[in-house]
């Protein structure tokens, strides 16, 4: 029996309990989950029209490529919100230290639902390969 798609914003959901959380290991799954809630908002947008990622390349960057070479300003800002937050993420996920850790946790999830905001306002048919600048 096939299950329903999972829904990601469970992710923001989970970021935001763990953020509220004083434990390190929880402030930087809340980072982790933040990010990975955007990436899959950003992916299935990307997946809509037509993108594929190509094998044996990072797929987080080929992704915010896409987003950062397309004409449209509001793909763009999503870039840099997206590449602000990988970066957090990766500290999150591999720095043994953190510095001030409980303070990036508040700004990571206003950047993740400015992320989801700013997504809704993008036209449909973007980000797309076709609409790429070259």
């Amino acid at each position: 029996m096939a299950s329903a798609s999972f829904n990601w914003a469970n992710y923001l959901t989970l970021a935001d309990e763990l953020g509220n959380r004083t434990d390190e290991a929880a402030l930087r799954s809340s980072i982790s989950r933040a990010y990975y809630y955007i990436y899959h908002l950003g992916l299935a947008r990307a997946v809509s029209n037509g993108y594929r990622r190509n094998p044996g390349e990072p797929s987080h960057i080929q992704l915010w490529n896409l987003f950062s070479e397309n004409p449209e300003g509001v793909s763009q800002k999503l870039a840099q919100i997206a590449l602000r937050l990988k970066y957090r993420r990766e500290r999150a996920d591999y720095d043994d230290i953190f510095p001030r850790i409980g303070e990036e946790v508040p700004v990571m999830l206003e950047e993740a639902q400015l992320f989801a905001k700013l997504l809704e306002t993008l036209p449909l048919r973007h980000p797309s390969k076709k609409s790429q600048r070259q």
